[in-house]
């Protein structure tokens, strides 16, 4: 398995859980600290720490530090691999039903008998 499957695969995995999902979609708006993020849900730190820690192995989020803070971040390059696999298939379906359309629409009887 080549290094980019690797990472896509590990993005997917990530994005499975609509938490970690919710996390993504905030830090698209801004940068925060995991004590500012953890407002946001109603679960416990540890288990939002859990979820930062598998974005971050999937490279989604970065995590720098600013004084005695950490800082989270989106880092939406991570993101474009899964985006070129989903856009992939996207193209391939959308070519297909334009097929079947055309198809239909050549095979349609003649309504002026």
């Amino acid at each position: 398995m080549g290094k980019e499957s690797t990472h896509t695969d590990k993005v997917f995995s990530a994005l499975a859980d609509s938490n970690r999902r919710k996390i993504i979609e905030l830090l698209h708006y801004q940068e925060t600290t995991l004590l500012e993020l953890s407002e946001s849900f109603p679960f416990s730190f540890q288990a939002l720490s859990k979820h930062i820690k598998i974005l971050e192995s999937a490279q989604i989020i970065n995590k720098t530090k600013q004084g005695k803070y950490r800082i989270l971040s989106l880092n939406k390059q991570a993101l474009k691999s899964s985006l070129e696999w989903i856009s992939f298939y996207s193209d391939f379906w959308n070519d297909s039903f334009d097929k079947l359309e055309n198809l239909i629409d050549n095979d349609q009887p003649d309504t002026n008998e």
